[in-house]
């Protein structure tokens, strides 16, 4: 028996497979090609039809919750890290130096300089060690030196990368007039500088290391020149394994936690956790691709700063409640060990994350 098989994009008005023959006079080799083209039909659907649907790019060997610090100290040795549950580090900075037109040189703070021979303790450790490009201090005047030149940037970052044996790269972008939707002539455009970044890093990192993204949350707000980072998630994010959130340094956003941070079950604040991994923001960002970025000392930020027992009873075992494995994680600034803040973070924050129940 011949079956004529007609594609799912051969008959869109019906937007399935047809076939001339029903399933039950198929042989063995057509009920196999009519299950697996069903299959594929709906993943085409679900592309299609979904509003907002980005297919889900999944880090490579992830274990959920993440539980990620941030490192820049020279106080500190990286390898004080060592035998703690954080299950990724991130060292920051690099940001843009000398420019030519033939070379982009960046410049990773001095700060790291002893942690960068560490990596590979580290990653002997179970942690993944990624490289962040930007934050607070690297102003408009350094991205307008290589705006035009992404994929140049690109390759630099790279450079770095593989020279230094990284497993990622995170990206801090924090140019918020850039992020306008008409900005300053002074300025440039950031969302189309992210996206073009993000998806030049993908295609030179390929499918294993990491890429992640540090975004604040009225960079998600509709209500903030449309939420700019709802353009670049929609653009690029299936290049981007996840996004932490920065509920700090934003009076507005970050309190109080439960509604700011967490979100209510029902119509959430668009940027809180809940909003954005359910689609308030009118862009659903999965909640295993959303960390909650928060400062570990109260001296990492100007506000938004909680005390480490908070944070465990009020933001971490709420969402380690409410979604279980698919909670992305949680991501501190900065690590250190001199405190008693940095000292719960280091050991008590740890249960939910290890799979041994909420608080301590």
């Amino acid at each position: 028996m011949t079956t004529q098989w007609a594609a799912v994009w051969e008959s869109p008005s019906s937007c399935w497979i047809v076939a001339s023959a029903t399933p039950s006079t198929f042989s063995v080799w057509d009920r196999t090609r009519y299950v697996w083209r069903r299959l594929a039909a709906r993943w085409l659907i679900l592309v299609l039809l979904v509003p907002g649907f980005v297919p889900a790019r999944a880090e490579e060997n992830a274990t959920l919750p993440r539980y990620v610090v941030y490192y820049n100290s020279d106080t500190h040795p990286a390898t004080a890290l060592i035998g703690l549950p954080y299950t990724h580090v991130i060292l920051s900075f690099v940001t843009v130096g000398d420019v030519s037109d033939d070379e982009i040189k960046l410049v990773i703070d001095p700060r790291l300089d002893n942690a960068l021979p560490e990596i590979g303790a580290l990653q002997a450790d179970g942690k993944k060690v990624l490289l962040s490009f930007g934050g607070g201090a690297m102003e408009a005047g350094k991205y307008l030196k290589v705006v035009e030149r992404v994929n140049v940037l690109a390759d630099a970052l790279i450079n770095i990368v593989d020279e230094h044996g990284f497993d990622g790269i995170d990206i801090d972008f924090e140019v918020s007039a850039a992020l306008q939707e008409t900005p300053p002539s002074d300025s440039f455009d950031g969302r189309k500088f992210m996206i073009d970044l993000t998806l030049a890093l993908r295609k030179r990192l390929g499918e294993g290391p990491i890429l992640s993204h540090a975004p604040q949350p009225p960079y998600l707000d509709p209500a903030w020149h449309g939420g700019p980072y709802i353009e670049i998630l929609k653009q690029a994010g299936d290049a981007i394994d996840w996004i932490a959130v920065q509920y700090y340094n934003n009076p507005a956003f970050d309190a109080p936690v439960p509604a700011d941070i967490i979100g209510a079950a029902h119509r959430p604040k668009v940027t809180s956790y809940a909003g954005i991994a359910s689609g308030a923001v009118g862009f659903k960002w999965s909640s295993d691709k959303t960390l909650v970025g928060l400062p570990i000392y109260h001296a990492d930020a100007s506000n938004g700063h909680l005390a480490p027992d908070v944070v465990d009873s009020e933001v971490v075992c709420p969402l380690v409640a409410r979604y279980g494995d698919a909670f992305g994680g949680l991501a501190g600034g900065q690590f250190s060990t001199g405190t008693d803040d940095h000292q719960y973070w280091n050991t008590q924050l740890a249960p939910p994350f290890q799979g041994d129940g909420c608080g301590s």
